[in-house]
């Protein structure tokens, strides 16, 4: 059995703050199975400036608005150095620290046609360098050259944390964009091909709403804080604003697989929904309320659409986990149980495995760094287009490369193809 203690790194779509989680993973010889066990987890809000240049590049078109390969070659640093700043500022010891494994910032994802392609920027060798450590980062790449999107991830780590044999379960996260892992009771039969799991894009999540907020503002407001604003709007929202964007925007009638970014729902398309608010004379509060309500909705259709016909006729939805920031706004949630009244609608940290749903994805790194620096590949969703499992992360040495190298191909599961089993925490 081979024991690592990985320092989880990642930075959302929100750009909100760097989520630190510090884990022990073991996995359990001759069988499939791994062990969590997550040790301290923190956020460290990421630099205002940088924050605000990010989100400016990550807009569509930005290479007719001045920007240069020096901006964004000057950026990669910049956010390595700020993700070793995080690991400084979270508290851990370093000393204990075996690998970091860190996701970096996503600048942009183009999942499809003859050129895929996605680009995660927070440079390893400056982390490397910093902290000394092994760093695994480039999770994504390999997905896609597979010929896979790349996303979303979780899916496999949520299968097997949350998969059940009467329940049909689905965890929802909710971040600047919402993704779904659809995880069947495994005694179910259903029209899925031979896989535990189903994981999409179900839309936007906070992103459009996070972007409002600083729109109606003036920059003052980053987000909705737990959906405050929304609520007070929620007797004005505009239902034909609401309907006609989620018929006119196709990425929500696109069949399974997919995924999405800032690339299709961008701060230009939340500027364009609360200028024609505005412009019909609407308060605050029903802009942010109908703008919340757009995220809301897409998820509830995406579910009607795409993951009841997989369940079979007269099937149901048994419980959705919500995490992300969007667990915290109670107006998502409670459209979502009025939309599947036979289905639990809780937050994450109610679920069976009581992981802090903050800390989910910071954790699901971690998990992804251990296996990539034990050769062992990823289970893949049951809507991918190809199905060659493949190991997800790049190795950049660390000064403690060598102590790793040792103890990983001493375990006897070392570069075993063997299917990942339960994921104890």
């Amino acid at each position: 059995m081979v024991t690592m203690k990985v320092l989880g790194l990642n930075c959302g779509t929100s750009i909100d703050g760097i989520d630190v989680a510090l884990c022990q993973i073991s996995s359990k010889p001759s069988s499939g199975d791994v062990s969590i066990e997550l040790l301290s987890y923190t956020e460290v809000a990421v630099n205002p400036d940088l924050r605000a240049q990010i989100l400016r590049l990550c807009r569509p078109n930005q290479a007719d608005a001045g920007t240069t390969l020096a901006e964004i070659c000057d950026l990669n640093f910049a956010l390595g150095r700020q993700f070793s700043r995080a690991v400084r500022e979270s508290g851990v010891d370093l000393d204990q620290v075996d690998v970091i494994a860190s996701h970096g910032q996503t600048l942009w994802h183009q999942p499809e046609g003859d050129h895929r392609s996605t680009l995660q920027m927070a440079e390893p060798a400056v982390i490397a360098h910093d902290t000394q450590k092994t760093v695994v980062s480039g999770f994504r790449v390999a997905e896609l050259a597979a010929g896979r999107q790349g996303a979303p991830l979780a899916g496999f780590f949520e299968a097997g944390l949350l998969s059940h044999p009467e329940k049909t379960r689905i965890s929802q996260n909710i971040g600047g964009i919402g993704n779904a892992s659809v995880l069947p009771a495994t005694n179910l039969k259903t029209s899925m091909p031979a896989s535990t799991y189903v994981a999409f894009d179900t839309g936007p999540g906070n992103v459009l709403i996070d972007a409002a907020m600083r729109i109606i503002s003036n920059g003052e407001l980053h987000y909705d804080h737990d959906g405050t604003l929304g609520i007070e709007g929620e007797g004005s929202i505009n239902s034909a604003i609401v309907d006609r964007y989620l018929d006119s925007e196709p990425y929500f009638q696109a069949p399974l697989p997919k995924t999405t970014g800032r690339e299709l729902f961008s701060d230009d398309v939340a500027r364009k929904l609360v200028e024609e608010m505005q412009g019909m004379g609407m308060v605050p509060a029903a802009i942010v309320a109908t703008i919340t309500r757009i995220t809301a909705e897409s998820i509830a259709r995406a579910y009607k659409r795409l993951v009841m016909p997989l369940l079979g006729e007269g099937k149901s939805i048994d419980e959705i986990y919500i995490c992300g920031g969007g667990a915290h706004n109670p107006n998502i949630l409670k459209h979502l149980q009025a939309e599947f009244p036979e289905a639990q609608v809780m937050k994450l940290d109610d679920a069976p495995m009581k992981l802090d749903p903050s800390a989910k994805e910071a954790v699901l790194f971690a998990l992804l760094g251990f296996l990539a620096v034990s050769g062992r590949r990823v289970p893949i969703a049951g809507c991918a287009e190809t199905t060659s499992p493949a190991i997800l992360g790049v190795i950049t040495p660390g000064a403690n490369y060598h102590q790793i190298m040792k103890s990983v191909v001493a375990d006897e599961d070392f570069g075993s193809d063997r299917v990942l089993g339960r994921i104890i925490m």
